[in-house]
Order: C-alpha cells, then structure tokens, then sequence
C-alpha cells in the first residue's frame, strides 16, 4: 500500500466509535499487555482501532481508580507488527480533554508524528487517522502528546513492536518474549491519581524541579504481581519505562540481564548486566564530583521514554525473586524559601541511595534450563553517521529558580531563558532534509536529563564536561567519547561538573542525518502548529515529563530547498 504525499487529516467530531474493550492476556502467572486486533485482511497492513476513554481501572491496591485508557485497558494494547508493513491506526477520542498519538520512536511522516503542534490536537469526541510506513525492526511505544504529563500518568501509554522474523531466527534470539512496562502513579489519599502542581509552593517547585515520582511501582499496569516464567527456556523482554520522571535501574535477584537492544533494534553487541547487590549505595554529598558517580552497568538503566531488550536465562533453583528498582543518582533538588526573600536551592533530599523498591516477583516452573542463550557476535552492524564538516545545532538546556509567591519554575532548552511557550519559528533551528548535523545538547543544571527527538534516530559521539572558574582542573575539564554505537532516540544528559550556574556546564554532542528515505518529501515540517494538511514542526525536548510541561522543549523545521527546483 503507498502513502499519498500528505494524508488527509480528519478531526471531525461526533463519528467517535467506543470500540471494545480489550482483555489483557493473563492477570496472573506472566502480565501480559492486551493485544491489539488487526482488522484488515492484507498481510502486510496492520489496522487497529484505539479509543482513548475514561475507565476504571484497579492496580492491585484493592480499589478502583479513575483512570484514562486506550480500549479500556493498562497499557493501552500492543500493536504486533513486522518490517515493511503499514500501520493505520484509527484513533477515536472519547475523553473529555483534547489529546493527540505519539509514535515514540518511529520515523513517520511529518503530520502523522502526533504531536499537537505537529497535526494539532483531536478534540473530544473527534477521530484521527495515523498511516504510518514502518522501516525498522524495533521496540517503540505511543503516548498523547498534549497535556502529556497528565494524560501519561493517568494511563494513557502503549506498546508498539516491529519485528523482523528473519533476523531473529538467524541470530537465533529466544521465541518466548515479554511485554514489560514499567511505570509508576502518584496515589492520594482517596486512593486516586493525584493532579499535577498541586500544594504550597514548595510542593509545586519539587515536583517541577525534580518530576513526578509515584508511591505506587506497575508492571504492565499491575503493582506487585507475582509472575511466572518456564525454566526451560531462555526468556526475551522487551522494556519500556512509561512513567513521567523515575529513572527505572531494575534488576531480578542473582541473575544476568544480557542486553541485546534498546531505542532503535538491535545492538551491535550484546552486553552482559549483572544483578544489583541489595545494599548498593553511593556517596550523595561530594557535589563537586557528582558526575563523576559512575552508574554501574549492573542491571538496566532506562530514563523516561527508553526502551530495552535483553534476554535473561532462568538458573535452576527454587526460590521466589524480586524484580527490584533501585534508585539512580539525578541531581535531585530541595529548596528553601529564605526570610531574606531569597531562594536557595540545596540537594538535601536523598538522591541515590534511596531504599531499593520491589516491582513484583518472579518464580519459575517446568524442567531445568539445557540451552541457555548465548548472543552471537556481532548481533548486527550499525552504520557510523559521519559527521565530517557536519554543522552544530547548539541547544542550552536549564531552568530559572522557582518564583517566590507561586513555586513556578521556568524550563528551557533551545536557548537561555526561553520556554517553549516564547519560541518562535525565528528562534530554532531550520534543517536541509538529508543532510547530516551534529545536536550540541549543553546541560547547565546539576540534574540528569535526557533528550528526545520526534522522528529521526541519533548516535552518541561524546560528552564534554567544562568548568570556566578551574579550566585547568582534569577533573572538570574532560571528554568522554560515546563508549559504543547505538541508534537511539532518547538519552540521558549528564549534568555540569561545577558548583557555579552558568559557569559549568556538560556538553553531549549526537550526530543525526535527517533522512526522508522511505518518506521522500514527507518529513518537511515548518511553524509551531499545523496549516492545511501540512505539518508543523519536530519536537524536540527532556521526557522528564514535567519538564517538557514547564517549557523544557523546542521544536525545529526541516527544509527540501530543491522542492521549488532551486538548484
């Protein structure tokens, strides 16, 4: 099936299908998502139908919470697809909000990104028609992109999985795999999900500064479930972290997590992530070096918005395992309203060494393990962007202290000082289609961040670390090339090695060719709403999802100068 150039959008109202409500796979034993029903016959189209309503919905805590879905259900259902096929998904909005899909990930046609500025937003009761090409094999997942933190946690977030049948079996990569995704929600005391900002301005200024983080851990929209897996089998899960702000470190007690994808597919080669000692601490108060805390390769870290792949092979013993989370060194703030009428921001709050969580347990059943997975090497070769002569898109990354009489605070990434809100199509960047550029991502805060961009893929070449008051200090003033090659779309920013604000920063440099191969003409996006049939642009911003909502996020245009015949 091909794609016209630029499909006809419609938001009309009123034609809004409530679609059925879809049954997970299992409640007990291994969670499994629901799975999405194709509708049409062509072997090579997947359709479905997604219906964002309100429901309830209980997560294990022995009451039902009011919930936002996709079919009723948490996650919404995984879409099951292969390389090559086309994607329609008929989106109907049956909230009481406007909202928007997502395709988190994928490399889609400019006004089916479904971000609001990129096809607006789908008013309630309205529909929307995606139509997407899939090029690449991969774990990928979708969200509304409008009053994204909001919508996120109260439910609105699924799975999307393209396969490529022949090279899985020609690695040999195990057949039974997993959907997991892993989230958390904020629960009040009337066992509901809690508004955004809600509080003294305290209140408000932490969970701008340092994100959401829920009382409530979910696997597959489930706390605390007791899961069972064969032994005899190696197992592949594929990992989301859905959740608004909680870097996910996780680990299941003594055994090996081996690596073998992330964002884009496969890795070149796998990597081997050992289990988490129960007692793992780090120093929290040696600020000056707080870089320099070396996240350990033990278990898998995923920040807002990362995937990973990894295969684990069950050992042979009879007990009951914790599926934990432990607690990853941010830069998380405190902050103090002063009498003077000054601000300060300190770490007081624990950050790093908080108590490991357990998500759930695993046990297994059945005869021992005979062939544990082994990854051959390499699992595939991914080709080096080149990035000779290439030019920067320079972004500065920060936030304002938080007001005094609200706690607001003011995030930015394209430029000193200027939240998404202010931007203009003047003030980001504007890129040649199939040309190659280097984003230079500069951190000013103390915090990790991360960066996502909407619709092309991206590799890690380095990380700068500077700081302008000691240039002579090694320990400030140093490069970390990127340790491996990977494709990726999300990724976590360092933060600056430096006490002083503005005077230290890290500097993550990712090369990106902004190719419309496979969607030739189809990726030129321009302006921060749509007009017509045309898009909008590409978003770019922190998933720290509260983030993104104070002003952490710019957008930018990609030009064809030969459409017009210019030579």
């Amino acid at each position: 099936m091909s794609l016209s150039v630029f499909p006809i959008i419609s938001h009309a109202v009123g034609a809004c299908d409530p679609g059925e409500i879809e049954t997970p796979a299992s409640f007990s034993g291994v969670i499994e998502p629901a799975t999405a029903r194709d509708l049409n016959p062509d072997p090579d189209i997947l359709e479905v139908y997604l219906t964002a309503r309100p429901a309830t919905w209980d997560f294990g805590l022995g009451n039902e919470v009011d919930v936002w879905t996709y079919n009723g259900v948490i996650p919404g259902p995984t879409l099951q697809a292969k390389v090559g096929d086309t994607l329609i998904v008929n989106f109907c909005n049956g909230l009481p909000d406007e909202s928007t899909i997502h395709w988190h990930g994928l490399e889609t046609p400019a006004n089916m990104d479904g971000s609001n500025i990129s096809q607006g937003t789908v008013p309630p009761g309205g529909t929307f028609r995606y139509e997407i090409p899939l090029f690449h094999s991969g774990t990928f997942w979708y969200h509304p992109h409008f009053q994204t933190h909001r919508q996120v946690e109260k439910g609105l977030y699924g799975v999307l999985v393209v396969r490529d049948p022949d090279q899985d079996k020609a690695l040999g990569i195990p057949e039974k795999e997993h959907i997991m995704v892993l989230d958390d929600v904020l629960i009040d005391e009337n066992n509901q999900i809690t508004e955004p900002f809600l509080g003294d301005k305290k209140a408000i200024a932490l969970e701008k500064l340092n994100g959401r983080e829920g009382n409530v851990l979910l696997v597959n929209g489930v706390s605390q479930p007791q899961m069972t897996f064969s032994r005899s089998e190696p197992h592949r899960i594929r990992m989301v972290n859905a959740a608004n702000s909680r870097f996910m470190r996780t680990t299941l007690q003594i055994h090996d997590f081996i690596r073998i994808g992330g964002d884009q597919g496969l890795l070149e080669e796998a990597q081997v992530l050992s289990s988490i000692p129960s007692n793992n601490t780090v120093n929290q108060n040696d600020a000056v070096n707080r870089h320099l805390t070396i996240i350990p390769d033990n278990g898998v870290l995923l920040t807002p918005g990362e995937r990973a792949d990894i295969v684990f092979n069950p050992l042979p013993y009879d007990a009951t395992f914790e599926l934990r989370w432990h607690d990853t060194v941010r830069g998380r703030h405190d902050v103090e309203f002063l009498p003077d009428g000054t601000i300060d921001l300190t770490h007081g709050i624990r950050d790093g060494d908080n108590p490991n969580k357990i998500f759930g347990t695993v046990q297994f059943t059945g005869a021992e393990l005979k062939t544990p997975f082994v990854a051959p090497s390499p699992l595939r070769i991914i080709p080096r962007i080149d990035v000779t002569d290439a030019p920067t898109l320079p972004l500065v990354m920060g936030h304002t202290l938080p007001d005094w009489d609200t706690g607001d605070v003011k995030f930015f990434v394209q430029a000193m000082g200027m939240p998404f809100p202010m931007l203009t199509p003047d003030d980001v960047h504007t890129v040649v289609a199939n040309r190659t550029y280097v984003w230079e991502v500069k951190n000013l805060t103390e915090g990790r961040h991360n960066f996502h961009t909407h619709g092309f893929r991206f590799q890690h070449i380095e990380t700068e670390y500077k700081d302008l008051d000691f240039p002579d200090d090694p320990a400030l003033n140093f490069t970390e090339p990127a340790a491996f090659i990977e494709d990726k779309d999300t990724i976590m920013l360092e933060p600056r090695p430096g006490l002083i604000r503005g005077r230290s920063f890290s500097l993550t440099r990712l090369a990106v060719n902004f190719s419309d191969s496979g969607r030739e003409k189809q990726i030129d996006a321009f302006g921060k709403m749509p007009e017509g049939d045309e898009s909008g642009g590409w978003l770019a911003h922190c998933h720290i999802l509260e983030h993104s909502a104070s002003g952490m996020m710019t957008f930018f245009q990609v030009d064809d100068p030969f459409r017009n015949g210019f030579d």
